[in-house]
C-alpha cells in the first residue's frame, strides 16, 4: 500500500478526525479524496482514526545504503542516511551509532566534530536494547578513541609544522575539545583512562620537544648571527611550545612521575631564551648586540624555580639547583646609552669594569650596588631623550679618559 505525506511540511503523522486527516505536526486538514492524491508507496493502515505507516522498508534501505557510503569513505553521504532514518525513528540506534562516525570522522583541524560524535553514541546507548548494550558500548568507546588519537596526532602535527603563537591556540581549543568529551564518555562506560591519558601527554610533549628543537631553535640560528625580529619569534614560538607542555601537564594527574620530564623541558626552553642573543655586524665580524629584557629574562627565572619546585613535590629525592645567575647584560646605563652591549664604547667600560674595578674592594662594592640598581632606573627612564642626553656627554668624556688611559674599544668577552 501506500502511505499519506503532509504536502506543507512532509509528515506522515496525519490523524483522521470527523471526515478529515489532519497533519498533526503543522495541523494542516486535507479530504479524503485530498489525501488519496498525496499518498506515496509504503504500508498504510487508514482503518480506525491513526493513520499507522510501517516505514520498516525504509529504514532498512537507507541503513543499508549509509553502511555502504561509510565502507566506501564516503562519511558525509553515509550521515546523510543516518538523518533520513533518524527523522522516520528517532530511537533507531544503528543510526544514531552510525551518524557518530560518520560525524567524527568529518572532523579537520577547522572544525573538530568529536562532541557531535559522542552526543551520538551518548544516544546510541541510551536506545539500545539491552542484549545489544554490550557490543554497542564496546563499538562506541573503541570509536572514540580512535577518533581522539587522530585528532590529538593532527593537532601536534599541525604544531610540529606550523609552531606559531596563533596555531597554537587552536590547536589547544581542539585538544580540549577532545579531552573535555571523551573522558567522560570513557568513565561513564567504564573504561580505564589510564592508558589514552599517557598517550595524549606523551604525544604533546613529543610534539613540543620536536617543534623546538627542529623547528624554533634550529630557525633562530639558522644564519648564524640571528637579529632582532629573530629573537622576538624566538620567544613568541619557544612560550608556545611551554603552552603545549603545559596543557600535557594538565592532562596528567599533578603527581605523575611524566610531569618531571615536561617540567624538565620547560625549564630547557626557557633556559635558552634567557641566554639567547642577537647580533650585528661590526668591522666585517658578529658581536652580541641584544638579549630579552632584564624584567623578562627574571620572570622566566622565575618560572624555571617554580618548575624545579614542582619536580621535588613529585619527587622528594630531587635536589633544586641554585638560582639562575642572570648575564647582567653588562653595564646598563651604557648600554642604554649607545644602544648596544657591545659596541666600542661599552667595550672600554667594561675593561675599566674588570681590570681596574672588580680588582679592589671598593671596587667590586661599587659594581654590586650599580647591578643592583641600575636595572630598575634604566627599565624606568632609559627609554626617555632626557635620560640619554643626561649621560651620553658624561660617558664620552669617560670613555675617551679611559682609552686615553689605555684602555682598548676593539671587542672584546666579559673575564
Amino acid at each position: 500500500m501506500k502511505r499519506i505525506v503532509c504536502e506543507m511540511c512532509g509528515s506522515t503523522d496525519l490523524i483522521k478526525h470527523e471526515g478529515v486527516f489532519e497533519c498533526q505536526n503543522c495541523g494542516t486538514k486535507y479530504s479524503v479524496e485530498e489525501a488519496k492524491k498525496m499518498m506515496i508507496e509504503g504500508s498504510v493502515d487508514v482503518t480506525g482514526s491513526t493513520v499507522k505507516i510501517d516505514n520498516s522498508s525504509s529504514i532498512d534501505t537507507y541503513l543499508m545504503m549509509a553502511e555502504s557510503a561509510y565502507s566506501s569513505n564516503n562519511k558525509k553521504e553515509a550521515e546523510n542516511y543516518c538523518n533520513k532514518i533518524i527523522e522516520i525513528d528517532p530511537n533507531n540506534y544503528k543510526a544514531w551509532l552510525l551518524k557518530g562516525k560518520a560525524a567524527g570522522w568529518q572532523s579537520n583541524l577547522n572544525k573538530i566534530r568529536m562532541d557531535e560524535a559522542i552526543n551520538c553514541f551518548y544516544k546510541a546507548l541510551n536506545m539500545s536494547p539491552p542484549d545489544e548494550l554490550t557490543r554497542v558500548k564496546a563499538e562506541a568507546t573503541k570509536e572514540v578513541d580512535a577518533l581522539s588519537i587522530a585528532t590529538i596526532k593532527l593537532s601536534c602535527d599541525s604544531f610540529c609544522n606550523h609552531p606559531t603563537s596563533k596555531n597554537t591556540q587552536s590547536i589547544l581549543y581542539n585538544l580540549d575539545i577532545v579531552m573535555r568529551n571523551s573522558l567522560p564518555f570513557f568513565q561513564q562506560c567504564g573504561v580505564v583512562t589510564d592508558g589514552f591519558i599517557k598517550y595524549t601527554s606523551t604525544t604533546i610533549n613529543n610534539a613540543s620537544m620536536y617543534a623546538w628543537n627542529n623547528k624554533i631553535w634550529s630557525n633562530y640560528w639558522g644564519t648564524g648571527h640571528p637579529i632582532e625580529q629573530d629573537l622576538d619569534g624566538l620567544f613568541e614560538q619557544g612560550s608556545a611550545a611551554v603552552a603545549l607542555l603545559r596543557f600535557a601537564i594538565g592532562v596528567n594527574d599533578i603527581n605523575s612521575p611524566d610531569n618531571k620530564l615536561f617540567y624538565g623541558n620547560i625549564i630547557t626552553i626557557y633556559t635558552a631564551l634567557i641566554n639567547a642573543w642577537t647580533y650585528k655586524d661590526y668591522n666585517g665580524g658578529y658581536v652580541k648586540n641584544h638579549q630579552l629584557s632584564m624584567n623578562t629574562r627574571q620572570a622566566l627565572v622565575n618560572e624555571i624555580m617554580d618548575c624545579h619546585a614542582r619536580i621535588k613535590a613529585i619527587d622528594p629525592s630531587y635536589r633544586i639547583p641554585k638560582r639562575p645567575k642572570l648575564n647582567s647584560g653588562g653595564c646598563y646605563i651604557a648600554t642604554s646609552v649607545y644602544g648596544s652591549y657591545d659596541c666600542p664604547e661599552v667595550w672600554t667600560l667594561r675593561r675599566f669594569r674588570d681590570y681596574k674595578l672588580a680588582k679592589t674592594w671598593y671596587g667590586r662594592a661599587f659594581i654590586h650596588i650599580y647591578y643592583f640598581i641600575s636595572p630598575t632606573i634604566v627599565e624606568w627612564f632609559g627609554h626617555t631623550e632626557w635620560f640619554k642626553y643626561f649621560w651620553k656627554d658624561r660617558l664620552d668624556r669617560l670613555v675617551k679618559e679611559l682609552q686615553r688611559k689605555g684602555y682598548e674599544s676593539t671587542p672584546y668577552i666579559d673575564i
